[in-house]
């Protein structure tokens, strides 16, 4: 549902403050109505909807979300990823470093969006990828669930911002969290303009931690090709499954040892497939996603809601 009221002059005069240049796209999640900003928070000037401390922005009434699926199979989802490019993006950010490496992330941002924008942080954590993303010209503004480090606390199953928001949405590592990933995925459609690139991971071989759903590439494609608005571009490999098994799962510290050995002679060792090593490249860069801890993936949305559809 699209805001159907504008932003008083109040709000506005409020938006132009330091740090606050997103308060004009700024929705109420539970009708997706206008928010009213002054001293004492937010108010929705459609429903009941308060956020008195002026961040608490997540749902407070139950509702639901009516979206089409397709009877019929995609069919072999091998085939889907040809027209995607699988390769790593090249190294091209030397801008300041995140607590979570997140170089890879920010080159294809920058060859994507070189311009800059505006630009969403979903499930932004500690707000470490505020510094790259505005060394990149965005403005920045960090959401998450829980995490008192962000500037908004939200769902990403119902995002508090306008249509049409957003030139970029970066996901480090929170697509597996999030119980709905068809319905948090036709959101970030929402929020993002025409043109928009959503960039981010999401594990697929990692072990559970706190994670609902892993996802295959052919997991993400399924995911993906739900949303007409929105196309898979680029998909590359994160961290092997075993290092991630290593670094990440509930073992006695012994078998973490013996697991990240088996990474590294895995790694150092590759004529112990011969077969594979006369693979072609494309076909060898298929199997490296296959056997990956966690996929990396840059998405854009291509066009307009179509018609009758909600935006």
């Amino acid at each position: 549902m699209s805001a159907a009221i504008a932003a008083s002059p109040a709000t506005n005069d409020r938006i132009a403050a330091p740090g606050h240049w997103f308060l004009g796209a700024l929705r109420c999640p539970d009708c997706a109505d206008a928010l009213h900003c002054d001293e004492g928070g937010y108010r929705c000037v459609h429903c009941a909807f308060t956020a008195p401390a002026g961040k608490d922005l997540r749902p407070q009434k139950p509702s639901t979300a009516a979206m089409s699926f397709s009877r019929l199979g995609p069919g072999h989802l091998d085939a889907g990823l040809s027209g995607i490019d699988l390769s790593a993006p090249q190294h091209r950010f030397d801008g300041p470093p995140a607590r979570r490496d997140s170089r890879e992330l920010m080159s294809e941002i920058a060859a994507r969006l070189a311009g800059g924008g505006a630009a969403l942080d979903l499930g932004c954590g500690p707000r470490d990828q505020a510094p790259p993303l505005e060394q990149l010209g965005f403005r920045y503004v960090g959401m998450d669930y829980m995490n008192p480090a962000a500037d908004i606390l939200g769902d990403a199953h119902a995002l508090p911002f306008a249509d049409d928001s957003f030139d970029c949405v970066l996901s480090y590592a929170v697509l597996e969290h999030l119980h709905n990933p068809f319905v948090a995925l036709a959101e970030i459609a929402r929020v993002l303009r025409p043109g928009g690139w959503f960039v981010g991971t999401v594990s697929q071989g990692e072990p559970f931690h706190s994670s609902y759903f892993h996802h295959t590439p052919w997991g993400l494609l399924s995911v993906v090709q739900s949303n007409p608005q929105l196309s898979l571009r680029r998909l590359w490999p994160g961290p092997g499954t075993l290092d991630s098994l290593a670094s990440m799962g509930r073992y006695p510290k012994p078998v973490r040892l013996m697991l990240a050995g088996v990474a590294l002679l895995n790694a150092r060792l590759p004529w112990l497939a011969p077969r594979k090593m006369k693979w072609p490249a494309r076909d060898r860069r298929i199997d490296q996603l296959y056997s990956a801890g966690s996929l990396c993936f840059s998405i854009q949305k291509t066009s307009e809601a179509p018609n009758g559809a909600p935006a």
